[in-house]
């Protein structure tokens, strides 16, 4: 996707020295590498939705709080801090902040598992949300450095193919774990595997140049103008948070699968995993295509593309609600998430198309705060407030309804991404330059 803004004439300081050229096979290593990182980072955060119900029990929580533990808590400390974090990638050694992020959540992850109480685990949560709050905002940078603008939608699909997965292994690992192990050695566990990744992370990737120069009319502004038309952005900003906040859902379906249909963990967390990560992998490699296909000749077409996909995918994400056997129930899913899932090409394609060079990890961290604050951090608890107001005799009902509403919410995405595509096409042109 061609970026809007002309090359600048300044050098940004070089982190490696020119004279190691970075190979094609390197280079995939190298997405390869944060692909692993992003299905880690997905693991991490899921794989509590397979614990939930054991953790409920002990603890003796109600849905609210379960809410707030999976939700707000969890996203509300990480979100903020990811600003700050992002401005440092945009400036500094990215490697660094990824292996660092990576190891703290990971760490935080394992202390999960020694939780003597609610707020104990709350805390470890809190911690888990820190970590990961640097990896996403560094990882979009470097691979904007790695892969020209022709290929970025691609590489951006692939990477989240490993988050999406994250999402298979987290539900079907969780699953296994909790049925085997139980959630405390499987929180531990988890941390031990992402410590030793989070090394071998640190020792075979390296920071790559910085290739897109910032243009002259954005040196020396603030980040305000690197952001380019504010009213485009903060489109794409309110659109990605109703996008997090509508699929929010997905935290709370391990709980409804058990309590509507009795299912086990181990057949919970296969189910969902295929439905959900599996599905959203396959989803955003085939976004990856259609975005290097079709975006390179109109900037406006992610955005409208995005529009079209929020509102469709409704209709299989509520019936799943509502269908009496679990297999339909998946395959609606499956269908739900595979679609959903093509939209990371053509959304952050459109992000590093719009932003200036220099405020690629901090726009995506903006993106992040909002999309993670009211989205993830605001949905499950959503869910859960209103399952328990909605509660009349059983606790499947009510869940469902509270489901179902805010999975509506999906309407205001279409929304947003629909305004965006009409703004660009005035400000910008629908025709790349």
């Amino acid at each position: 996707m061609t970026n809007t803004f002309e090359p600048g004439t300044l050098p940004a300081t070089p982190a490696i020295p020119a004279e190691k050229p970075i190979s094609n096979a390197y280079r995939t290593y190298v997405l390869v590498a944060l692909a692993v990182v992003g299905f880690m980072c997905s693991v991490d955060k899921v794989v509590i939705s397979m614990f939930m119900e054991p953790i409920k029990k002990e603890f003796l929580l109600t849905d609210t709080q379960l809410g707030l533990m999976t939700g707000l808590a969890f996203s509300l400390l990480g979100g903020l801090v990811s600003v700050p974090l992002a401005r440092m990638a945009d400036r500094g050694n990215r490697k660094w902040i990824i292996f660092l992020s990576f190891a703290v959540w990971t760490l935080m992850t394992g202390v999960s598992g020694m939780a003597t109480s609610f707020m104990f685990l709350l805390a470890a949560r809190i911690g888990v949300g820190v970590g990961e709050a640097g990896c996403v905002p560094a990882t979009h940078s470097m691979l904007g450095d790695y892969y020209p603008r022709a290929l970025r939608g691609r590489a951006y699909a692939a990477h989240f193919s490993g988050v999406y997965l994250g999402m298979l292994g987290g539900m079907l690992g969780g699953g296994i774990l909790v049925q085997t192990v139980g959630w405390r050695l499987g929180f531990i566990w988890l941390g031990v595997a992402g410590m030793i990744m989070a090394l071998i992370f640190h020792f075979t990737v390296r920071e790559p140049l910085r290739v897109d120069q910032p243009p002259p009319s954005t040196l020396g502004k603030s980040i305000w103008t690197q952001l380019g038309d504010l009213r485009c952005f903060f489109m794409l900003v309110f659109a990605f948070a109703f996008v997090g906040l509508a699929g929010a859902v997905a935290a709370w379906l391990p709980s409804y699968f058990e309590r509507a249909f009795k299912m086990t963990p181990m057949a919970i967390g296969l189910g969902l995993g295929l439905g959900i990560g599996l599905a959203s992998g396959i989803g955003a490699l085939v976004g990856g295509q259609l975005t290097v296909r079709y975006a390179k000749g109109s900037r406006t077409w992610g955005a409208r593309y995005s529009a079209w996909v929020s509102w469709g995918v409704l209709i299989p994400l509520i019936g799943s609600f509502y269908v009496p056997n679990p297999i339909v129930a998946m395959a609606l899913l499956f269908v739900a998430f595979g679609v959903a899932g093509t939209l990371a090409g053509p959304v952050f394609g459109t992000v590093q198309d719009l932003v200036a060079p220099q405020a690629r990890a901090t726009a995506v961290a903006i993106i992040g705060v909002v999309g993670v604050v009211i989205g993830q951090g605001m949905g499950p608890l959503c869910v859960g407030v209103l399952s328990d107001m909605l509660q009349t005799g059983g606790d499947v009902g009510g869940l469902r309804l509270s489901m179902t509403i805010v999975a509506l919410i999906n309407l205001f995405t279409g929304l947003f991404f629909w305004l965006l595509s009409r703004r660009i096409g005035r400000v910008y042109g629908d025709t790349p330059a």
